[in-house]
C-alpha cells in the first residue's frame, strides 16, 4: 500500500479534519504514492557520516528518531555472504547509533531454514554472531532471528552477495535522477490488478521454524526489547497506550 511512509503530523492532519476533507486528500495521498518532502516509499535516516536506509522506522520532529530497525536477508552462497552481510550491518549499526544514541536500535536477518543441513557450521557461527551483535554497547539494542523454510520452487532469485540496496540513492545523491511517474503511469490496468491478485492467491506455503531459532534471537524477545527500550527512554506521559498494554500484557496469568 502507497506511500509505505507517512509523516505522522499528516496522520494527525487526516484525523483531525472534517471528513468531506480528509477523504479525497486520504484518497489524494494514496492514489499519488509519493509526494516530494510529504510521503515516501523508503526511509533514509542520517546518520553519523552517511544516510541510511532503515526498513521500520519511529520518528516526530519534536522527538526525533524513536525506533529503527533495518533487516537483511540470505537465501544462498551461506559461505560467501554470511561475512558480509554480518560486516556491513555492524558499520550500519555503528553510523545510526553514534547520532541516534537514544533511539532503540534493532536488526532482523531472515534466513532461508536449508542452511541447517547445508552449511550447519556457517549457521551456528552466523547465529552466534546475530547474538553479539546485540550485545555490543556501539551496536544493536536487539537482533532477530526469522528462519524462513519454503521448498525450491518458492526460491528467490540467486544471492550473489551483492548489496541490492541503492546506498548512493540513500546517502541523498541521485546519479540518475528521474521525472516523477505520473497519476496514469502509477495506476494499475484491470489486467495488472487481476494478476497481481491471481499470484497471491497462489503463494507457495512459507513457514517459520521457530523449533530451530535460538531463544536469545526469538523475534518476542526483539519485540519486547525493542518496546522497553522506546518506553525507558521516553517521559512516563509518553506512549500512554503502549505502556498500559506492557502492564497489561505482564499481569495476565501465567
Amino acid at each position: 500500500m502507497a506511500p509505505r511512509i507517512l509523516p505522522v503530523t499528516i496522520s494527525n492532519l487526516l484525523d483531525s479534519v472534517p471528513g468531506r476533507i480528509a477523504k479525497p486528500l486520504e484518497e489524494w495521498i494514496s492514489k499519488k504514492g509519493s509526494v516530494k518532502g510529504v510521503t515516501a516509499a523508503s526511509a533514509s535516516i542520517l546518520g553519523k557520516n552517511y544516510r541510511k536506509q532503515v526498513d521500520v522506522v519511529m520518528t516526530d520532529w519534536h522527538t526525533g528518531p524513536e525506533l529503527l530497525i533495518s533487516t537483511k536477508r540470505m537465501d544462498s552462497s551461506y559461505g560467501n555472504n554470511a561475512a558480509n552481510r554480518v560486516e556491513e550491518s555492524y558499520g550500519d549499526a555503528k553510523n545510526l547509533r553514534l547520532r541516534h544514541p537514544m533511539a532503540a536500535l534493532g536488526f532482523v536477518f531472515g534466513l532461508r531454514s536449508d542452511i541447517l543441513q547445508s552449511a550447519p557450521d556457517v549457521a551456528e557461527w552466523l547465529m552466534d554472531l546475530l547474538a553479539k551483535l546485540g550485545r555490543e554497547d556501539d551496536a544493536y539494542h536487539a537482533t532477530c532471528l526469522v528462519l524462513i523454510e519454503y521448498g525450491a520452487d518458492a526460491a528467490v532469485p540467486e544471492d550473489d552477495g551483492t548489496d541490492t540496496e541503492d546506498r548512493l540513492a540513500a546517502a541523498g545523491i541521485d546519479s540518475d535522477e528521474e521525472d516523477e511517474p505520473s497519476e496514469e503511469e502509477l495506476e494499475l490496468s484491470a489486467v495488472e490488478q487481476e494478476e497481481i491478485e491471481h499470484v497471491l492467491a497462489n503463494l507457495p506455503a512459507v513457514a517459520i521454524r521457530r523449533d530451530a531459532t535460538p531463544e536469545n534471537l526469538a523475534p518476542e524477545r526483539f519485540l519486547a526489547a525493542m518496546v522497553s527500550r522506546v518506553l525507558d527512554v521516553t517521559p512516563v506521559n509518553m506512549h500512554s497506550e503502549a505502556r498500559a498494554r506492557r502492564k497489561d500484557a505482564i499481569d495476565l496469568p501465567a
